[in-house]
């Protein structure tokens, strides 16, 4: 297996920054697309487009989760592998998780496309945006393989040396999203169909860029092979790609349960303000997650190669610049949050307090939201999967369905905002008594 750089032996600083400033550009990036269907949307369909664009988040979610779930987990399998020097399995792993991906992008079209109805009703349209919903679903989910393919292959990728190449293809798959949202929402007034496509056809973009030039031309070492589908395979993919898949599955059982108690509370327009502080939220993840990915591929290697002292130089790298990136964004969470909202809403003078208040709320949470994500990612990267599951499970869905059962009781409109941070700062401590007994081992 040539190598670009050797994860092994490079400087562990210089290799970090190399991964970090590419896998940040390539997650953010990533999160582009949803926060310009967000901008776009407003700004010409309103208000009821946003609350059906946030109702139509959680099918996202299903879709990068699954995404995560055969890269992530495949591509730790093949890192702790090549740290172990075992090259003649590293492609058989690259095919089996592609297929998974694969067969699971073919059965969200077929189930979604049949249930689309159902599906809408499901996750909350209500009669006066149930078209607006269905318009944008029914085309995101008939191409929902561009983006889970993508996001699978991107994970590969970056593990095989080719960091700039994901960051390059997220970066132009993104500008072609702009612009087509522009154009089809603003221009030609397509509606919520027209954010859609603009969004799939970015996606398509990205993948056919992924293809072409790293595997049509060559450029890695990854190829797919023809090998038998080994069960004990899948099940270690599986196993090790769980908790990013519980990750971002639970970020659409949150919006779900997010709407139903705003919906309660405000009405429409308590959705359409998470709507904007939701899409704001997945940019300062994806900054988190870009932090994780570029992590990851050093950590399992160097992690596979038994050289630990690497892999905590690395660790501690990740969980600084985490908490540095944190901490700035709720410091710009607390300066200016007119200034946010504006980005996305100027007349409706309600929204831009509801969601004004929310922000310097729920950005309490990012002091230290990037240092469990490092963590669970960690976790991930060297196997510990039971871990880095539990810890995902409790922080994504337990403690936020927990604080939403108790916050808005006590604090109304306030304890929806407070949730997340009250989830944060539950699943820290939990993550360091985690942390503790896993170097007592």
């Amino acid at each position: 297996m040539k190598q670009k750089a050797d994860v092994l032996q490079d400087d562990i600083f210089k290799l970090f920054l190399r991964y970090l400033g590419a896998s940040i550009a390539s997650t953010f990036m990533s999160s582009m697309y949803i926060l310009f269907d967000t901008i776009f949307i407003g700004r010409g369909i309103g208000s009821e487009g946003l609350a059906a664009l946030n109702i139509a988040l959680p099918v996202y979610n299903v879709i990068f989760a699954l995404g995560l779930l055969s890269g992530v987990g495949g591509a730790t399998v093949m890192a702790i592998n090549i740290g172990r020097k075992k090259f003649h399995v590293v492609n058989k792993i690259f095919t089996q998780s592609m297929i998974m991906a694969i067969v699971f992008g073919a059965l969200i079209t077929i189930l979604g496309s049949v249930f689309i109805d159902n599906l809408c009703i499901f996750l909350g349209a209500t009669k006066s945006n149930f078209n607006l919903v269905k318009d944008y679903l029914s085309i995101i989910i008939m191409f929902n393989f561009s983006f889970l393919i993508v996001n699978a292959l991107s994970v590969f990728i970056r593990n095989d040396n080719s960091p700039k190449l994901a960051m390059w293809s997220s970066i132009i798959g993104t500008i072609i999203n702009i612009v087509l949202d522009a154009l089809f929402v603003l221009v030609l007034h397509l509606g919520m169909r027209g954010a859609a496509l603009a969004t799939i056809s970015g996606s398509i973009t990205s993948l056919f860029i992924l293809i072409y030039f790293h595997f049509i031309k060559g450029k890695g070492n990854l190829k797919f092979v023809k090998t038998k589908l080994e069960t004990h395979t899948f099940k270690r993919i599986l196993k090790n790609g769980a908790p990013s898949f519980i990750i971002e599955i639970s970020s659409g059982i949150v919006i779900f349960a997010f709407n139903i108690v705003l919906e309660d509370i405000t009405g429409t327009i308590g959705i359409s303000a998470y709507s904007i502080i939701a899409n704001i939220s997945l940019m300062c993840v994806a900054i988190f997650t870009g932090i994780c990915q570029a992590s990851q591929p050093i950590i399992s290697t160097n992690y596979g190669a038994n050289q630990i002292d690497r892999v905590n130089k690395v660790l501690k790298m990740a969980i600084t610049f985490a908490l540095f990136v944190g901490v700035s964004f709720f410091a710009v969470g607390m300066s200016f949050p007119r200034q946010i909202v504006g980005l996305f809403n100027k007349e409706n003078l309600e929204l831009m307090e509801i969601t004004s208040k929310g922000i310097q709320l729920y950005f309490v949470a990012f002091i230290i939201m990037g240092v469990n994500i490092v963590m669970g990612s960690y976790f991930q990267a060297i196997e510990y999967s039971m871990i880095a599951t539990i810890t995902s499970l409790l922080r994504g869905v337990v403690f936020i369905l927990l604080g939403l059962f108790i916050l808005p009781n006590i604090f109304a409109l306030n304890g929806v905002w407070l949730t997340v941070p009250f989830a944060e700062y539950l699943a820290l401590i939990l993550t360091l008594v985690f942390y503790k007994e896993s170097k007592e081992k």
